[in-house]
């Protein structure tokens, strides 16, 4: 179920020029990166787990094994109620924009997303990221520039919970299809941006008569039905881009981090 920010303000820390790969593509994973967001602050969002440890390491390796964008922590063990609260608490998303913090003395709220106040209308899909669905039409080209604009980059499905959930996200905008992050490499075969190629996964979604051969499908678009089809790379679709977790308030360019893959 998608959860999806209303008003403004609001994925890995980029460098220009290099390429970004997913935290658990390898057999041993290299778990994210969680940032202080507010003090003296907890969100309000759904709570996915919850344990009692001492120590915010703790907590974070915790929030990294059920797949975490974020925790509220209370690094006091103070005034907690028995039973019912916890002093780590995994979150079903990701706070956009201040939306779900609350005052509260007793918690520190953490994020992998430090650059939320730059996002408007984003949308979270739990454990999968967070993903903005850009309706106004445009080539492969601009759509790269335009998600790089909005520190993010072309959306990765290749997990099936991935392409089931963006597929929502356009059938609830009612939108056909929108350019992802896959494309035919120089030799000839699909890649994502990242550079790994679709050879080497297992999840396919592609749509009856698709991939096409030759120019004539170079860049690949998702259908709200969830399934892939190639299409020209000069024509004009929707876009939809996935934010990329970093530091708080700075902007982010390419990199090696971004939400796994289930």
């Amino acid at each position: 179920m998608l959860t999806r920010a209303q008003t403004a303000p609001m994925r890995p820390v980029f460098n220009r020029g290099v390429k970004h790969k997913s935290f658990y593509i390898s057999k041993e994973p290299r778990y994210p990166e969680y940032h202080l967001i507010k003090k003296c602050a907890r969100s309000k969002l759904k709570i996915s787990a919850k344990a009692n440890f001492s120590v915010l390491a703790s907590c974070k390796r915790f929030a990294s094994e059920k797949r975490a964008m974020s925790f509220n922590f209370n690094p006091r063990v103070l005034n907690l109620k028995p039973t019912t609260e916890y002093t780590c608490e995994v979150l079903h998303c990701t706070d956009i924009g201040g939306l779900s913090l609350t005052n509260d003395t007793r918690y520190d709220y953490y994020s992998i997303f430090g650059n939320t106040l730059a996002a408007v209308n984003w949308s979270c899909v739990p454990t999968a990221g967070v993903f903005y669905l850009l309706n106004r039409t445009m080539n492969y080209t601009d759509a790269v520039r335009e998600c790089d604009n909005k520190s993010s980059v072309l959306a990765d499905v290749i997990s099936e919970k991935r392409t089931e959930a963006l597929a929502q996200l356009l059938s609830e905008a009612d939108t056909e299809c929108a350019y992802v992050s896959l494309k035919r490499n120089n030799g000839g075969h699909f890649a994502v941006t990242n550079g790994d190629a679709l050879e080497c996964m297992s999840y396919r979604a592609w749509a009856p008569g698709h991939p096409k051969k030759g120019d004539k499908g170079d860049c690949v678009v998702l259908t709200r039905h969830q399934t892939w089809q190639s299409v020209p790379c000069g024509k004009k679709q929707a876009v939809i881009c996935e934010l990329i977790p970093g530091k708080p308030y700075t902007k982010r360019y390419f990199t090696n981090k971004l939400m796994p893959h289930f």
